[in-house]
């Protein structure tokens, strides 16, 4: 769909034309269009002059939404520029320095392969982080721990006057550079595991609710205290930070308004920050490598990380939204579609013992072929049109070159009775769920 060369290539008028165009030539009008998933970039879905903001003057109904694994590796870095700036560590900063430093130089290698047999380690191959790689930073931030003592080895007892390497020298002349690395590696996992449902290629829609929230209270769970997350209801919580009190004070405690308001989170010697964080910390803090005002630094910056500000919508809503796709809006449409909900809902559905086994498509595709025993009609016809709109699969990862358009379309919907669930997939980029 999208052209491959020439000066405006890249630009969202022209990929916008050429998107048109397909639309055209195949016969399918842009209300036909359920949903667009791009990459982040301004191009694609900037509020002006993008692909987005010109579809949207089309089909003004149509989802606009970027990548979610983006969405999700920006939150992580958003939480680390509130770490930065207590601490004033960058994890970032420091992968790239260590990869840079060592990445096609066989001499430094060498040099930190006789401090890793001086230690008794393995010596192992530096990762070079990739910021725009979504599960980079922990794999590099892990393979540095792993080294740690002969890296701190090696730039000790090196004399070199690139800025680099001076940058290098004071990270790890640092102790609590070891401890901010620690924190991290425990911390990361949280935002890489969601990250990894994000990017399966089955359909993982009917997982999202659960996970979003399973993910959410993890993070909460880092730092409140557990009665404060017991019997409480996530679409009721209010993280919004109101005051945190000077380290120097008496007070311990840093009050959030959580649920109810006057709830305390953890004390800072309890936020979760991972075992081996918290003996490193201690360790040091014994050994009077590190002052207890940088031990409470520290968590004022792990607290700002972990402060975060913190819903199943029905049938009807999707019928609003696309009407020429869902033509369910007079009364007795909607009183049949209710219907065929409350049957949908009383049913006993067997579910495997590891949910994220669970064929949506398949479940889907046998409900759309269901007949009522009496009236030989079928039986969750409505409500199974709506459920191959939801599960429309597209990647953002796709671009416009690829047979698989991330751009979600149908061909215009059958209007004889009986043939609701009748919306084919064309080869040009609609990937409706498979119920056939």
């Amino acid at each position: 769909m999208c052209p491959t060369s020439g000066p405006s290539c890249g630009t969202a008028e022209v990929i916008y034309q050429k998107m048109d165009e397909a639309l055209q030539k195949n016969a399918i009008p842009w209300r036909n269009c359920v949903s667009l998933s791009v990459d982040n970039a301004p191009v694609n879905t900037g509020a002006r002059n993008s692909i987005a903001s010109r579809i949207l003057k089309e089909h003004g109904s149509i989802y606009i939404h970027g990548c979610p694994c983006h969405i999700i590796h920006n939150t992580a870095k958003e939480a680390g520029l509130g770490f930065l700036e207590v601490c004033g560590f960058d994890p970032e900063d420091l992968t790239v320095d260590v990869g840079y430093w060592f990445k096609g130089s066989t001499n430094r290698k060498g040099y930190l392969t006789e401090f890793c047999e001086l230690h008794g380690s393995e010596y192992l191959e530096i990762l070079m982080h990739v910021s725009i790689r979504w599960l980079s930073l922990e794999r590099c931030l892990t393979r540095i721990l792993q080294q740690y003592e002969p890296l701190a080895s090696y730039f000790k007892s090196s004399n070199e006057k690139q800025p680099r390497f001076r940058r290098l020298l004071e990270a790890f002349s640092n102790p609590m550079t070891e401890v901010y690395l620690l924190f991290y590696q425990a911390t990361l996992p949280v935002f890489s595991t969601f990250n990894l449902l994000l990017q399966r290629e089955k359909s993982s829609i009917f997982l999202l609710h659960d996970e979003i929230r399973s993910f959410i209270r993890k993070l909460l769970s880092k730092f409140l205290k557990p009665a404060a997350l017991q019997h409480r209801e996530l679409h009721q919580t209010n993280c919004q930070q109101m005051h945190i009190h000077d380290p120097l004070t008496d007070l311990t405690h840093i009050i959030l308004f959580v649920f109810v308001r006057g709830l305390l989170v953890q004390t800072r010697e309890k936020l979760v920050i991972g075992f081996t964080t918290r003996a490193t910390l201690n360790r040091l803090l014994d050994a009077g490598d590190i002052t207890p005002q940088q031990v409470q630094r520290f968590q004022q910056a792990a607290v700002a990380f972990l402060s975060v500000e913190c819903g199943v919508e029905d049938a009807l809503y999707f019928v609003d939204r696309f009407p020429e796709l869902l033509p369910y809006n007079g009364p007795d449409e909607r009183d049949k579609l209710s219907e065929e909900f409350l049957d949908y809902q009383s049913m006993d559905i067997a579910m495997p013992e590891d949910p994220a086994t669970f064929d949506i498509e398949s479940f889907w595709g046998n409900m759309a072929s269901m007949k009522n025993k009496v009236t030989g009609m079928s039986r969750f016809g409505r409500l199974s049109r709506i459920a191959k709109l939801v599960l429309v699969r597209i990647s953002a990862r796709d671009d416009f070159t690829s047979p698989r358009s991330p751009l979600a379309a149908t061909t215009p919907p059958q209007e004889q009775e009986g043939k609701h669930d009748a919306i084919p997939a064309h080869d040009n980029g609609l990937i409706w769920a498979n119920q056939e």
